[in-house]
């Protein structure tokens, strides 16, 4: 294995996964945050079994599921209306290689990867760090991290992973200057006590609510102990880092004409907070020494619920093919790995961002497209909407 570590910016899904491969794998790593702690960031996230899959070979879907909820559907309605038109089947039979669909706060999900990371030899994690240079070498990279308070450390690694989400800093230090682009929309999240909630929002299922300015999604977190919802409607404000708190009137009365379920759950929730929606191109996924996964690469809008997903799909694929890289003697393997990581995760990553973005754009359609829509999804049936996302679903890492 390689003397030098691998460098990781970033303690989101994405970092932490990796780093957990990675150095169960053998190799050495340290991973760089630049907050100076960990706390929730979103409320709730859906793993599908591309992503369970991935925690599965990594020894950590266990600890995942008791934090999780195994939905058993996916219902599908229109914004007015209370009866489901649509859906599909999420849980109904076991999946057959035990990675089942799972809802799950993103606090739970980063504690049990911090948890799993810190009982894994081989990883020094330094908070607080931000990366503000990066270059690359004949045999490694170069990397500054800095404080707050302006210290800098300079890091020579074999190699240096961006992590570190959509405003990544390691995707603009590898030369792409594109900024990310205001969509127009704004995403209201919110976590709901299970006892305030209505009882048709605490069934295990993952509901989506269409409408023609917005929609919303909800499903049960936590055991089943609390609802994660959030309400998709156009917004002014220009795209940012960071959320901000919501005003509880302003989406009270957005969701006045919702059906008398989701506007009950809309009422319920103790307090709010905004992400404006931004878009980004995919980028490159490996240049020389340099390789970007998850939100930093490919953004995925939440249409899809695929952005967690996907950035636990690159973790597991990257760290199978560096591993063995890092350990060989041949000039150029860990540079063919990356490459290799690239052309293997790049043409799937711009599929599921296309797909998420059509899909935005069918949720919120107006008639007579909604009408169209709504006749299309209906006729699918639960059988043809699994198979419809079948190539996302059915992923699997190559043995190894």
């Amino acid at each position: 294995m390689s003397a030098k570590p691998v460098l990781v910016a970033g303690a989101g899904i994405a970092g932490l996964t990796v780093a957990i491969a990675l150095a169960r794998a053998g190799a050495s790593v340290i991973l760089a945050e630049r907050r100076a702690g960990f706390s929730e960031v979103g409320a709730g996230i859906q793993l599908s079994p591309n992503a369970t899959s991935v925690l599965k070979r990594l020894g950590l879907s266990g600890e995942v599921a008791r934090m999780a909820v195994m939905p058993k559907r996916l219902d599908i309605r229109r914004w007015h209306e209370a009866a489901p038109f649509a859906g599909m089947p999420m849980n109904e039979a076991p999946e057959a290689d035990g990675a089942p669909f799972l809802t799950i706060r993103r606090a739970d999900l980063q504690t049990a990867l911090l948890d799993a990371l810190r009982m894994t030899p081989g990883v020094r994690l330094l908070v607080g760090r931000s990366l503000t240079a990066l270059s690359q070498h004949s045999d490694g990279v170069s990397a500054t991290l800095t404080t707050e308070r302006g210290q800098a450390e300079t890091i020579e690694a074999a190699v240096a992973i961006g992590a570190d989400g959509l405003w990544s800093a390691a995707r603009g230090l590898t030369g792409d200057a594109a900024e990310p682009r205001f969509l127009g929309y704004e995403a209201w999240r919110a976590l709901v006590p299970a006892a305030a909630a209505p009882e048709a929002a605490r069934r295990a299922a993952v509901n989506l609510w269409l409408g023609r300015q917005g929609h919303a999604v909800h499903y049960p977190v936590a055991c089943g102990r609390e609802i994660n919802l959030v309400v998709i409607r156009a917004g002014q404000e220009k795209a940012a880092e960071w959320s901000r708190p919501g005003d509880a009137a302003s989406i009270l009365g957005f969701a006045r004409s919702a059906a008398a379920p989701l506007k009950a759950l809309v009422e319920a929730a103790p307090s709010w907070q905004v992400w404006s929606l931004a878009d980004r191109a995919p980028s490159r996924m490996a240049i020389g020494r340099i390789a970007l996964i998850g939100d930093a690469a490919h953004p995925v809008l939440p249409f899809l619920a695929q952005g967690a997903a996907l950035a636990i799909e690159d973790s597991g694929v990257l760290a199978q093919l560096l591993a063995p890289a890092l350990a060989s003697p041949e000039a150029g393997a860990v540079e063919a790995a990356l490459a290799r990581f690239a052309a293997l995760r790049g043409p799937r990553a711009a599929r599921v961002q296309d797909v998420a973005r059509g899909n935005g754009r069918m949720y919120h359609a107006g008639f007579p497209l909604a009408f169209a829509r709504d006749i299309a999804l209906r006729r699918l049936g639960d059988d043809g909407m699994r198979r419809r996302y079948g190539w996302i679903y059915g992923w699997r890492a190559a043995p190894g």
